[in-house]
């Protein structure tokens, strides 16, 4: 079994950005260390970009809900999983980590990668993602482009171009976005001069990325493009490997995109969140992170890790964020089916 260490200083909750030393001890070969700047927390008024309406939520929950029974029960041809996607370790003895929609998610013993117990055939899930208007509703709001750009994409953009100067001593000059959803962070890295390219399955998404932002997306499979013609500073996958049934596929093949000083920028995820954990209570609405209609991966650090560098790649930085806050308020709503209850209580909810 592999294993991972991480040192990081006792004051780091205290610090805008600190460094971190991980450890990497392979089955085989030499113990790697990198040195990691880490930083936590990013502000975000989600309730203004998510509303306040509960319905709205369940509706959504119940859609997931009804999709999930289509997708996993027997008759729709669901396989068990006997093998972890990530270090590949026998999952016979892997514990239930949480069920959502009656679907099992199993914790992989070896690299402690979540994933669903059985897994429908990849065409179905294909099928349903790109053409479920409600899987896409979130980035294709017209109304909350500005917003959406102001608080999540001009962030992300800046600390991408802030990494990628300080190793190669220059801005990224290219993007190419994997999964790039309604093409919000190729519109902002356009719009700071940077020639951009990017994949998406959706149709209501591609729509709306050439509707709001004339960038035209793919629709062809990004593991059959060819990569002689794609060599981009930053290759991005921002929310995609939760949703492919082999990310280390796609780690391989984002390295074959990049220039001879590209970075590669995942977001994924974290099994290991708040947000999970109060998604496996009883009695929880999932709308979002533990969603087995779509999220057939959910990383521990050590499962991201171990994929990353196994197929090459040495990590530089890590950015810990997410809506654990949000998230528990959201089901503590729900549960006393107050609306009220959020808006009383939405000062938890860091911004």
């Amino acid at each position: 079994m592999s294993c991972w260490r991480r040192h990081s200083p006792f004051n780091d909750e205290r610090l805008d950005e600190w460094v971190e030393q991980w450890e990497y001890k392979p089955l085989s070969g030499m113990e790697k260390t990198f040195h990691i700047r880490a930083r936590a927390g990013k502000k975000l008024d989600v309730l203004s970009l998510k509303g306040t309406d509960l319905s709205e939520i369940e509706d959504y929950a119940l859609m997931l809900k009804t999709t999930a029974d289509k997708l996993y029960r027997k008759a729709a041809g669901a396989r068990r999983q006997m093998n972890c996607t990530i270090c590949d370790g026998s999952l016979t003895n892997a514990a239930t980590a949480l069920e959502v929609f009656e679907v099992p998610y199993l914790r992989c013993p070896h690299c402690g990668h979540v994933l669903p117990s059985a897994l429908p055939p990849v065409k179905k899930l294909n099928e349903v993602f790109a053409d479920s208007e409600g899987h896409s509703s979130v980035y294709v709001d017209h109304g909350a482009i500005e917003a959406r750009m102001a608080q999540i994409i001009e962030p992300k953009l800046a600390w991408c171009v802030e990494h990628f100067q300080a190793r190669a001593g220059r801005r990224p000059d290219s993007v190419i976005d994997i999964g790039a959803g309604g093409g919000h962070f190729l519109a902002g890295a356009h719009r700071q001069g940077m020639s951009v390219a990017g994949f998406e399955l959706s149709k209501i998404s591609r729509e709306f990325a050439r509707e709001a932002f004339g960038i035209a997306l793919r629709d062809d499979d990004f593991l059959s493009a060819g990569y002689e013609d794609f060599k981009a500073d930053l290759v991005t996958f921002w929310g995609l490997l939760e949703y492919v049934t082999q990310p280390r596929t796609f780690l391989a093949a984002a390295r074959q995109c990049l220039s001879s000083e590209g970075m590669l920028i995942v977001e994924v995820p974290r099994s290991d969140a708040l947000s999970t954990y109060v998604q496996a209570m009883p009695g929880a609405q999932v709308a979002r992170h533990m969603d087995p209609t779509s999220h057939i991966n959910c990383f521990s650090d050590e499962s991201l890790c171990t994929a990353l560098v196994e197929e090459g790649f040495a990590p530089v930085a890590a950015w810990y964020f997410g809506m654990d806050a949000y998230e528990t308020v959201i089901q503590i709503a729900l549960r006393r089916k107050e609306p009220e209850l959020l808006t009383a209580v939405s000062s938890f909810i860091p911004i």
